[in-house]
């Protein structure tokens, strides 16, 4: 059997992140601690999974070596990773669930935008195409999900900048990635932002010791799962996919959490619209994944 090609691999590694990012909300929804809480752990477990990798594989010298733009870089990832994190969830306290979520998966347009017209990573017209389709798609999902309660702007608003964060994270990422390894550099940022997200606990009052068992799991499936299964595979293809593709392939996320609520507890069933929904995103994914990107000749690190 011939070896796999480094786009198959990148392909590979979209497929099982897009799977696995799906458990996120499932768990967080398990979970009864604050979210502040709940995402520094997430983050801070995963960087201790990834750190005996990193001694033994002598990653850590990588680490040590990063000049200022890398160091930068990282810096820049793990702030727009926090935020990320931080704004979103406050965001749907304040909002309706449906604006919320409409808003801060709106980053692949912005990514798409910077990564043609900065970082050169051409964004053909039929990429652009799948992307408003896809979008589409996660609109119709969450917009069948509108019920009683009243939006405000500030939560509207920190769920916009969420997703310009996130925005931000990957675009960082794509340019870090270029001449950093993925374990490094996804230690690194988790490290980080999991520090950065400590110190937001505790200025919100929230207590940082959780001794329960049960949570206490469920933060490490989420470092398992979403985190090292999901956000490092997405990290792993940006070396040799653009922005703007795995940007779009977040999008999958909806789809694969409405599957779960619906085979798990809550066991939230979805309706035709919400499927139809789902259609236009796995529409709008294959085609940015298929025919959205030049094909790059550079060879992937790591």
């Amino acid at each position: 059997m011939p070896p796999m090609s480094e786009n198959s691999k990148a392909y590979l590694a979209i497929g099982i992140a897009m799977v696995s990012v799906s458990f996120a909300s499932l768990f967080i929804k398990w979970s009864e601690s604050p979210p502040f809480v709940i995402a520094a752990y997430r983050l801070a477990m995963t960087a201790a999974i990834l750190l005996p990798y990193l001694v033994l594989t002598g990653g850590y010298r990588e680490i040590l070596g990063f000049n200022r733009k890398e160091l930068a870089l990282v810096g820049l990832s793990g702030i727009a990773l926090t935020f990320h994190f931080g704004l979103w969830i406050v965001s749907l306290s304040l909002t309706l669930v449906a604006t919320s979520v409409i808003l801060v998966t709106s980053h692949p347009i912005f990514v798409a935008a910077v990564s043609h017209f900065l970082l050169k990573d051409h964004v053909k017209r039929i990429a652009a195409i799948g992307i408003v389709i896809a979008f589409c798609g996660v609109a119709l999902i969450y917009v069948t999900d509108y019920s009683e309660g009243s939006d405000t702007l500030l939560g509207d608003l920190m769920a916009f900048l969420g997703g310009i964060c996130a925005g931000i994270y990957f675009l960082s990422g794509r340019v870090a990635r270029r001449s950093l390894s993925v374990v490094p550099y996804s230690f690194s940022v988790y490290g980080f932002s999991s520090v950065l997200l400590f110190i937001s606990a505790f200025i919100a009052g929230d207590n940082l010791l959780v001794s329960d068992g049960r949570e206490l799991t469920l933060f490490l499936l989420m470092a398992i799962v979403p985190t090292i299964l999901g956000h490092t595979m997405f990290n792993y293809a940006l070396r040799k996919l653009p922005a703007h593709v795995i940007s779009t392939s977040v999008l999958g996320e909806p789809v694969g959490a409405s599957i779960l609520v619906f085979a798990f507890p809550p066991n939230e069933v979805p309706g035709a619209w919400i499927i139809a929904g789902g259609a236009l995103v796995v529409v709008g994914l294959y085609i940015v994944l298929s025919r959205g990107y030049d094909r790059e000749t550079e060879r992937p690190k790591g």
